[in-house]
């Protein structure tokens, strides 16, 4: 399956659904229909649902919480100059999962002068990096995704049956995630003053617990707790980890925008058909 898309972008072509709050692609938490079948990849410790493996094995029936620590690190790597609309709206090609060489290889010009700042923010210590970007027309109000939660990117999800006990189809290890001291890294970019995905910048303690089925009562722990919070610069590479809360935040007016995120994981990565279709797409509140 390619993990690639070349495209002319324009306005009248620009895919929009109304937005739901259920979640596409990443910070998404519901079920959805299965895809063909895919192939297997290798179960890493990363990924490994460890909290929710010792309450299978030792039969424990309610989900405890415990005192977590984000340490919300945030650097940025370069700030590169913002490109005009047209040079945005023109670069052609974008990406889902793509791995990293083969993404400088096809990328158009902006991309590729983003991709050689990250190169120089590789930490070099996972097994895989990957390319996702979006070129993407904004209206006020839109969003670049299905969801405006806090959330940490590369959580451990878990969705077949052994999440079936505590009555849920899907089940986020929040507990293993911070346990396992060797989070995926990222870093991200995007091009326009209107449209900035929002980050924690400092430690945040909360009591949550060990399992979640989605982000949304995280969410509003987050937002209790009033912490200090920092929008994604125009034309700047941030560099974060999977222990870093962020956000999409709605468009303040309208414009294009692209948006380039480089993961760095031990997990073997095979987009699935339904991700791809939806990559792209804007997400527009219901008028009222």
């Amino acid at each position: 399956m390619s993990t690639w898309i070349r495209k002319t972008h324009s306005v009248e072509t620009q895919k929009v659904e109304e937005f739901t709050g259920e979640g596409a692609y990443h910070g998404s938490t519901k079920q959805k229909a299965p895809d063909a079948p895919r192939p297997q990849v290798e179960a890493v410790p990363e990924a490994r649902p460890a909290t929710l493996e010792r309450y299978l094995a030792d039969g424990v029936a309610r989900i405890r919480s415990f005192e977590a620590c984000f340490p919300n690190r945030l650097r940025t790597v370069e700030q590169l100059a913002v490109p005009t609309q047209d040079e945005v709206r023109d670069d052609g090609v974008t990406f889902c999962w793509c791995p990293f060489e083969e993404a400088v290889r096809l990328a158009g010009p902006v991309t590729r002068s983003v991709l050689e700042g990250m190169r120089k923010g590789l930490t070099g210590g996972k097994r895989h990096v990957y390319i996702d970007s979006k070129i993407q027309y904004f209206e006020p109000g839109d969003l670049p995704v299905d969801s405006r939660l806090r959330h940490v990117d590369g959580s451990i999800a878990v969705r077949d049956r052994r999440v079936l006990p505590y009555g849920a189809s899907v089940l986020h290890d929040m507990r293993a995630r911070l346990e396992h001291g060797n989070p995926p890294k990222y870093m991200a970019y995007q091009s326009s003053e209107h449209c900035a995905t929002g980050f924690l910048s400092r430690p945040l303690h909360l009591r949550i617990p060990e399992l979640i089925p989605n982000f949304d009562a995280f969410d509003a722990a987050v937002l209790a707790a009033r912490t200090t919070e920092v929008a994604h610069p125009a034309g700047a590479i941030l560099a974060y980890d999977g222990l870093t809360v962020h956000w999409a935040t709605p468009a303040t007016s309208s414009g294009w925008r692209l948006w380039i995120r480089c993961t760095e994981t031990d997990v073997e990565i095979v987009p699935s058909a339904s991700i791809i279709e939806c990559y792209g797409t804007v997400f527009r509140p219901r008028s009222i």
